[in-house]
């Protein structure tokens, strides 16, 4: 009787907290207009700034649904601690906008979350539960819708239902092309955030994507290409250490191998933080049954060119290994596919050597003849491989990507020879190549710092042989620290190997260094605007790959972003009103992100400050280009907002007209705070795009002026927006140049 009294309690608390806020769906939760969806598609630059398109309409929002388990507690343990469940709506349109996640976000929120009976909760219930709707990570344009369960409010178990099939779909519904150069497809993708379904198939694994945790990728045979994710406690090779300690045994053996056929895979779709968000909806399988593996292609590796730079009086000899792999078929054939001058195609066997290895020749062509071939193989069911250059994951294999290719030369290489490439893989053609270069350093121990601050940075030295594009390089010696005598303005002729490093041309394993004269003026950096190396900007980008290891500059820059990566806190972001581009921190410079880094006795930079010239070297890691600035000089003049303060109380909330307005090309804003408030001041344009944040702090009761400099925006209407506690408010203003 005691325990059925304490149950009833339970269910008359539940009951009336629910009758405190509004009974929505999980598709009123999720639905976002496929107008915006269409913006989103889009977008270019300002990606983060316009998150809103894609996140919930009731973010942050508390309310009651009613919904049905497809995936308990514990059965997605998305490899850390904290409990999460998979809901879908129970109404018979349950689909699209019809799934979502709930998340008790950290162990020390759990033993309250049993409590209320949060696992209690099997597949199949129907359940009624109330909670904050929450994005994660906020801020970021492919956050995951999220329902937080209010603590202390009991979740109800109302009856249940069966598991509906999951939703047929295609790869390019969620993504065109190859990462990072395709495109996210959020008009169509959205819709299934949080829902189940079933990719047509079948499909190729191409690449390991995160080989520690057990994921890849694959692609369809039009080369679109998606990411699977370790959500489930089956299908992960890594475990928290609680509720799932270790990998799973079977997926152990099964994590396919990249040439695998996918002949099914089903899972809920998602997105995920950090340095893989720009991949954007992921599949994560649930159960054993979601992933069927079937034939396994011939492996193609270990290319290679002999010479690496062929001259006119040689012909090119290309070996590469190809195995059958585990799972797989015997290979039947090998070929060498080529083309002279982008002539057509002419098809050469392979012969087989010693050692799975296959070798065949390119003859010999005149001098500044243009090569460029791909590999073929092909098993004894008629399936086949493709090695079309050295990229990584599935550009490798995809030959809209680009090929192996080669110049005819009867000279030393110089750096363009090393960078230029006509293909948007960014990779160069003479990888391997044992080469002397020659050209101007442009960054030292005393710019840069040899250790980065972690793997996504790069270290000391680059050099260029001019300012125009393909001119810039990084280069690292073979033994730690013995560059450390080179000084920018030297002119150097360096020895080492030609190779690729996250992505990046380098000259590694530098060994001979020749000083020719010392004082010499640094090539000048190439301005260009901020938007050529923005967000969605991949690899490869014909725009900005040719300024790879080169100085660049941007004029008349604000600090945008203090926090822009979700795992990486020594990296902020500048934009000169084209658009964003993330800036590493390995500098020698005095100027940090981190407002810690006083104690340092840094000088912390802060939103909106404005910097009259931005220097640095272009740099690329983790799917983003990257500017590295070196010394204080590079920063030019750095401006902070101007705020003034008078300290009489006015009586009331107020955010008056600015003036002048029209301006050009800055302006004063005013408000008054009667009471102490957290107090955010943006300014938008015309299409709600966030361009400025200029107040972002809490601040004292008072009068305010605040003077907004627009010079890097161009004419046109914009907005002011003021927040202040419950106080909000929107005036226009006019920017006329």
């Amino acid at each position: 009787m005691k325990h059925f009294f304490t149950l009833v309690c339970l269910l008359l608390l539940a009951v009336s907290v629910q009758a405190q806020f509004p009974e929505v769906t999980i598709r009123q939760i999720q639905e976002r207009p496929l107008d915006s969806l269409l913006i989103a598609d889009t977008l270019t630059i300002n990606v983060n700034s316009r998150w809103t398109l894609q996140s919930s309409p009731l973010y942050r929002d508390t309310v009651v649904v009613t919904a049905l388990c497809v995936a308990p507690a514990k059965t997605l343990t998305f490899t850390q601690r904290g409990w999460t469940m998979l809901l879908i709506d129970t109404t018979s349109n349950w689909a699209p906008w019809g799934g979502m996640l709930v998340r008790v976000g950290s162990s020390s929120d759990t033993s309250q979350a049993a409590l209320d009976g949060f696992l209690n909760v099997e597949r199949g219930d129907i359940i009624r539960m109330t909670g904050r709707v929450d994005e994660f990570p906020a801020g970021t344009m492919n956050s995951t819708t999220q329902f937080v369960p209010i603590p202390g409010v009991p979740i109800q178990i109302i009856s249940s239902a069966p598991i509906p099939a999951h939703i047929p779909k295609t790869i390019p519904d969620f993504y065109q092309g190859l990462f990072p150069v395709g495109r996210i497809k959020y008009s169509t993708g959205e819709p299934y955030e949080g829902l189940l379904v079933d990719l047509a198939t079948p499909l190729t694994v191409d690449v390991r994507v995160n080989a520690p945790r057990g994921t890849f990728s694959m692609v369809d045979g039009s080369g679109n290409q998606l990411t699977d994710y370790d959500a489930s406690k089956f299908f992960t090779l890594q475990g928290t250490s609680l509720d799932h300690p270790g990998p799973d045994s079977i997926w152990m053996i099964e994590y396919p191998l990249p040439g695998t056929i996918v002949n099914g895979m089903r899972g809920f779709m998602t997105t995920v933080a950090g340095s893989e968000a720009p991949r954007g909806y992921r599949i994560a399988p649930i159960y054993y049954g979601d992933v069927a593996l079937g034939t396994v292609l011939p492996s193609i590796t270990q290319h290679r060119r002999n010479p690496v730079v062929v001259p006119s009086d040689s012909a090119a000899r290309i070996n590469v290994r190809a195995e059958q792999q585990f799972g797989g078929l015997p290979i039947a054939s090998v070929e060498l596919i080529y083309s002279v001058n982008n002539g057509p195609l002419i098809t050469v066997p392979m012969l087989a050597q010693a050692d799975t290895t296959y070798a065949a020749q390119i003859p010999q062509q005149p001098d500044n003849t243009f090569v460029h071939y791909f590999i073929k193989a092909t098993d004894t069911q008629d399936s086949s491989a493709i090695l079309a250059s050295s990229a990584f994951g599935g550009a490798a294999s995809d030959t809209s990507q680009g090929f192996f290719f080669y110049t005819v030369l009867n000279r030393q290489l110089t750096i363009q020879d090393i960078q230029t490439t006509p293909y948007n893989n960014g990779r160069t053609p003479y990888l391997g190549a044992q080469v002397s270069i020659s050209g101007v350093v442009t960054a030292d121990t005393a710019h840069m710092n040899i250790n980065p601050l972690n793997i996504a940075g790069t270290n000391a030295w680059f050099m260029q042989s001019g300012n125009q594009p393909w001119s810039g390089i990084w280069f690292v010696p073979a033994v730690a620290d013995s560059l450390t005598y080179l000084r920018n303005g030297d002119s150097v002729t360096v020895t080492g190997t030609v190779a690729e490093q996250f992505e990046v041309t380098r000259l590694q394993n530098v060994s001979q260094v020749v000083v020719h004269s010392s004082g010499n003026p640094q090539p000048a950096a190439v301005v260009l605007p901020t938007s050529t190396f923005g967000p969605t900007v991949g690899n490869g980008n014909p725009g900005a790959e040719p300024y790879e290891g080169m100085l660049v500059r941007f004029n008349n820059v604000v600090v945008t972003d203090l926090a822009p990566v979700f795992s990486d806190p020594t990296e902020f972001s500048v934009d000169d009103g084209t658009g964003p581009v993330l800036v590493r921190r390995d500098g020698t410079h005095n100027y940090s992100n981190v407002a810690a880094d006083t104690l340092l006795g840094r000088i912390i930079l802060k939103l909106n400050d404005r910097i009259s010239t931005f220097t640095g070297v272009m740099h690329y890691s983790f799917n983003r280009y990257k500017i590295t600035p070196r010394r204080n000089d590079d920063f030019g003049t750095v401006t902070g907002v101007e705020i003034e303060r008078s300290p009489e109380r006015p009586a009331t909330f107020e955010l008056v007209q600015n003036y002048p307005n029209p301006f050009n090309p800055s302006t004063i804003i005013e408000y008054n705070l009667p009471v102490r408030e957290f107090v955010t001041l943006k300014i938008y344009n015309i299409l709600g795009q966030q361009v400025r944040v200029l107040v972002d702090d809490v601040q004292p009761e008072g009068k305010y002026k605040v003077r907004f400099d627009a010079a890097s925006l161009p004419t046109g209407v914009y907005f002011y927006s003021i927040q202040a506690g419950q106080f909000r408010q929107v005036k226009r203003m006019l920017l006329l140049k």
